[in-house]
């Protein structure tokens, strides 16, 4: 009897100083795939993502004063900085390419500070395909710890440049000093060899349920990914069935758990 009482001792000793030696923050994260404005106003959207309270926000097909024909509500805007205006939130931009005389791109929202911010071009070896690109910014969150959040939207229409892109990601990150979010439209369905490659690696903070497209729900493309996988864990995840977009916006609540240096 001595024995087992010492053993549970024992066991519970050293759970407790397992947990003396990490500490956890929750966050949410949101990804939305803009469409360019086409579907919504920047008031609208800033609106939806205020009314969520997200700590970021990764955005795909963001505009920087262009002029689209079929779009003129949203001509010479600067998405990103009206946005961070409506959300109450910080942004930042990563241009990928010149377009209708502005820039266009990706971006991400933040309620934290950042100390640095990277914008990364992806390899696109089907060089008449579009040049996509890798945002990332590393943060502080409010007790001093930090995290690296990321965004990206891959090619959708060249599966060899989306296979180049995915490997680009994987090798950028595999020695990250921090834990690190990753979310965006990857244009891969759960089932495409890019997401069953990341999916060794990284936690899908997603469920199943298809993000696009708005009109006829059919494909799962949009995802909110984590690494490293054992320190993080998925509180909620949902899609929300919001037509602002093409797509439908993903948001989950997740716990990060800090190992103690």
């Amino acid at each position: 009897m001595r024995v087992r009482q010492l053993i549970l001792l024992l066991t519970m000793l050293v759970g407790m100083m397992a947990v003396a030696n990490e500490h956890n923050d929750t966050i949410r994260v949101m990804t939305l795939n803009l469409h360019a404005g086409h579907d919504a106003s920047l008031e609208q959207i800033g609106a939806f993502i205020k009314q969520y309270q997200p700590d970021f926000v990764a955005l795909q097909e963001v505009d920087h004063l262009t002029h689209r024909a079929n779009c003129r509500h949203q001509n010479d805007r600067d998405f990103i900085t009206e946005l961070a205006y409506h959300s109450g939130m910080q942004g930042l931009f990563g241009p990928t390419i010149s377009f209708s005389g502005g820039q266009y791109g990706i971006g991400l929202l933040t309620r934290h500070p950042f100390v640095e911010v990277h914008n990364h071009k992806l390899p696109h070896p089907t060089t008449k395909m579009e040049q996509r690109g890798l945002l990332e910014g590393t943060f502080v969150l409010p007790d001093g710890d930090t995290l690296i959040v990321a965004c990206t939207h891959l090619e959708a229409f060249d599966s060899l440049s989306r296979v180049a892109q995915a490997q680009f990601i994987q090798e950028h990150f595999a020695e990250a000093p921090y834990s690190v979010v990753l979310s965006g439209d990857f244009n891969a369905s759960p089932l495409d060899p890019v997401i069953q490659g990341l999916t060794t690696q990284w936690q899908d903070c997603t469920d199943s349920a298809p993000t696009f497209s708005v009109e006829k729900p059919n494909e799962k493309i949009d995802y909110i990914f984590t690494r490293p996988q054992h320190q993080w864990q998925t509180v909620e995840s949902q899609v929300i069935p919001v037509a602002l977009s093409d797509h439908f916006p993903v948001i989950a609540t997740l716990i990060v758990n800090h190992p103690e240096p």
